[in-house]
């Protein structure tokens, strides 16, 4: 097992007491929302996993969906006609079997829809971490996950039987006033570091102090308006589609 999954879902249970929905999260809510639209069919029956009914606002409120907070903890018994996974799969300890659960809950001819984050996620922050702790400690411990590329979730959908497989990309950079403004958006969404082999204490000061250097000067932008730097944050949304 690589992620801890009550910690997972200890991070979303406080995320969504902060109640803060970011950019980052609402673009992924309107661009698979807008992906059913565009579609153009009826669907009776749908399942809804990672995401609230207010998320998602333009859907016929005819449809009898049913939501569920976690990929492992799918609720219904029945089939559905459309499953849409929200920001799940990247933290599941076996992709294959989750996914594969999933598609099982799907008519013949049902839709799957989901979004996750991509490998380009938090490069940024990755590679600082990575250079300050190599320079300290003489070696790196896991700080963000790891994720995957979108060819590996393109043959994962194959691999369970998904057909009329499409996997598409965008990349979103935010520009953030400091770093911790970026840990803070983070904790936030419910997305912070969550693998097993993580430093389950506080980070060392030196070793956070060096981050931040790293990242001002390999990752910056410039905020014109004061004349100082900011830094920037890539967010890879891989989307998914697949018939059973």
């Amino acid at each position: 097992m690589l992620f801890d999954i009550d910690q997972i879902k200890k991070n979303r249970r406080r995320a969504r007491k902060i109640g803060k929905k970011n950019f980052i999260q609402c673009a992924a809510f309107k661009n698979l929302e807008e992906r059913v639209i565009e579609l153009g069919l009826s669907f009776r029956n749908v399942l809804v996993v990672g995401a609230k009914e207010i998320d998602f606002r333009e859907l016929d409120q005819d449809l009898a969906i049913e939501y569920s907070d976690h990929f492992n903890q799918v609720p219904i018994k029945k089939t559905v006609d459309l499953i849409l996974n929200v920001l799940n799969l990247h933290w599941s300890n076996n992709p294959k079997r989750d996914l594969s659960s999933q598609i099982n809950l799907l008519k013949p001819g049902g839709i799957f829809m989901g979004c996750l984050f991509g490998a380009d996620t938090l490069k940024e922050l990755r590679d600082s971490f990575f250079k300050a702790e190599v320079e300290i400690s003489g070696k790196a411990r896991p700080r963000i996950s790891p994720l995957p590329e979108i060819r590996d979730i393109g043959n994962l959908a194959q691999n369970v039987g998904m057909k009329s497989v499409v996997a598409d990309k965008e990349a979103i950079t935010v520009e953030y006033e400091t770093v911790m403004e970026l840990l803070k958006n983070l904790r936030e969404m419910g997305e912070t570091n969550s693998v097993l082999d993580r430093n389950k204490g506080f980070s060392r000061r030196d070793v956070f102090n060096l981050m931040e250097k790293y990242y001002y000067k390999n990752h910056p932008f410039k905020k014109t308006d004061k004349n100082n730097n900011g830094i920037r944050a890539t967010f890879e949304i891989i989307y998914l589609y697949g018939e059973k």
